[in-house]
């Protein structure tokens, strides 16, 4: 059993991203779980960051760094500063919705669950507003995800919180302070091996779209990340592949596939053509097939 109210640690990481984050440090603040700490972490940002942290000082912990750190290490840093015994993050232009911990922290009464994430909603633009879209449809998995997350990362940012105890006892200390696009994916995946991730199939969050997210601006250098998770994987557990062997060689296929495209939208034709080949050698499948017969017989600007 846990705590009735234990007390959650809310990280909002920030690097001069001032026009929402007051929306975003309201949003929590409005939780009906009253129980948290914000730990606001400033990477190195100009005084206008701090300007926002003065404004909600008796509200907040406000830590900030001197010079410059990647994500993961400013996403570490900011754990450290840390006491919950659980931990959400906010990105600093996200949204909770007002039920989220108080509908998550219950789930955490099984003891093999180590996360629990939800639905959200898409916040696009649309001409002078901002209009909701629900990212799921149907149903997540939860449980024993595991091989579900290896095909890809569906577990919204904003929407996950982790159990303190599962960070200390991950021998690869939390985040990757080598990464700035693949955090979380890292992480996650390596949770869900070890525990189990409930999910609640109802928005309890907003995901801001505009046009700098790392997801739809730098594809290819997710994709290079994604590569070098793998022998981080296999550190973790060196059985993988053994285990895991029809998956991981899929895993590895679609980071080939993904560089490829990034390969072909540059004009270099021949290293994506060296990319499928390589997802080919470790996935036979026809749709890979057909992406090598596109590149060997069609022009560069033609898109798949």
């Amino acid at each position: 059993m846990i705590e009735k109210t234990p007390l959650i640690s809310i990280i909002i990481n920030t690097h001069n991203d001032v026009e929402y984050i007051e929306e975003a440090i309201d949003s929590a603040l409005n939780q009906t779980y009253q129980n948290f700490e914000i730990v606001l972490y400033d990477n190195a940002s100009e005084k206008k960051v701090f300007d926002v942290a003065e404004k909600y000082k008796d509200k907040l912990i406000y830590r900030r760094s001197e010079s410059f750190l990647t994500l993961g290490a400013a996403r570490n840093a900011a754990i450290a500063e840390s006491k919950g015994k659980f931990i959400t993050f906010l990105d600093a232009d996200d949204i909770f919705l007002p039920q989220k911990l108080e509908m998550q922290i219950p789930l955490f009464s099984d003891p093999e669950v180590g996360l629990v994430y939800s639905n959200t909603f898409h916040l696009i633009k649309n001409d002078d507003s901002w209009v909701d879209e629900e990212l799921y449809e149907q149903p997540m998995p939860d449980g024993n995800i595991f091989s579900n997350l290896l095909k890809g990362n569906f577990i919204p940012f904003n929407t996950a919180v982790i159990k303190r105890a599962v960070l200390e006892n991950d021998k690869l200390k939390w985040f990757n302070e080598s990464f700035d696009f693949c955090t979380d994916y890292d992480l996650f995946l390596r949770i869900s091996y070890k525990y189990k991730v409930k999910y609640i199939n109802e928005p309890l969050g907003k995901w801001r779209i505009h046009g700098s997210n790392y997801t739809f601006t730098k594809p290819h250098l997710i994709s290079a990340e994604r590569y070098l998770m793998i022998p981080r994987i296999l550190d973790y557990e060196p059985e993988l592949f053994d285990k895991y062997k029809k998956e991981m060689n899929c895993f590895v296929a679609e980071i080939f596939l993904d560089m490829s495209r990034y390969f072909i939208h540059i004009g270099q034709r021949h290293r994506a053509i060296a990319c499928v080949l390589n997802a080919l050698m470790n996935d036979l499948s026809s749709k890979n097939f057909r992406v090598l017969m596109h590149y060997l017989f069609s022009g560069i600007k033609n898109k798949i």
